[in-house]
């Protein structure tokens, strides 16, 4: 049997997110091709990012890093639940409801009684299965059960699944 013709240990060629991370570096420190090209060549002994090994791939990094390179993952945060389907609750719906939740006394969307009052009113198992229209009406309920909450000034937390508007 044969050793695979593109492994780390048999020094073959890199690829998948090494190619995206030197890709990234000559975006971020927004490189010519002909700089570019001339570094690859100069640390990497090669002209294109994908004929480098192990080994190459490293002398480049550590010469963009020289270059000022700072990789830094994304501050942005991950999708809450939904998608990007037809009728799924964009992110702001999401917000809304997790915030009512919290207005009326649950501790979010894991929380064991939000998920018991949602099955009902949202006709879904969990509020993550949520679509358009039963976010809606999960949202309606929410917002009835605040407006009573502040009429009467207090802040009734249900105590078991059963108990609510």
């Amino acid at each position: 049997m044969s050793a695979p013709s593109k492994s780390y240990e048999t020094g073959g060629t890199i690829y998948g997110g090494k190619i995206k991370l030197v890709q990234f570096a000559r975006r971020q420190l927004q490189m010519s091709e002909e700089d570019y090209r001339s570094l690859l060549l100069r640390a990497g002994g090669v002209s294109s990012c994908k004929e480098l090994t192990l080994q190459g791939f490293n002398a480049v990094m550590a010469e963009f890093h020289r270059l000022g390179f700072v990789y830094a993952k994304s501050k942005r945060k991950p999708k809450q639940a939904g998608g990007s389907a037809p009728n799924r609750p964009t992110a702001a719906q999401w917000r809304l409801l997790e915030d009512r939740a919290r207005k009326v006394g649950y501790a979010g969307f894991e929380d064991p009684r939000f998920i018991a009052w949602v099955k009902p009113r949202g006709k879904v198992d969990h509020p993550r299965f949520l679509d358009g229209e039963g976010l809606q009406r999960v949202l309606a309920a929410l917002g009835n059960w605040i407006k009573r909450k502040e009429g009467k000034g207090t802040a009734a937390v249900p105590q078991s699944p059963e108990i609510g508007p």
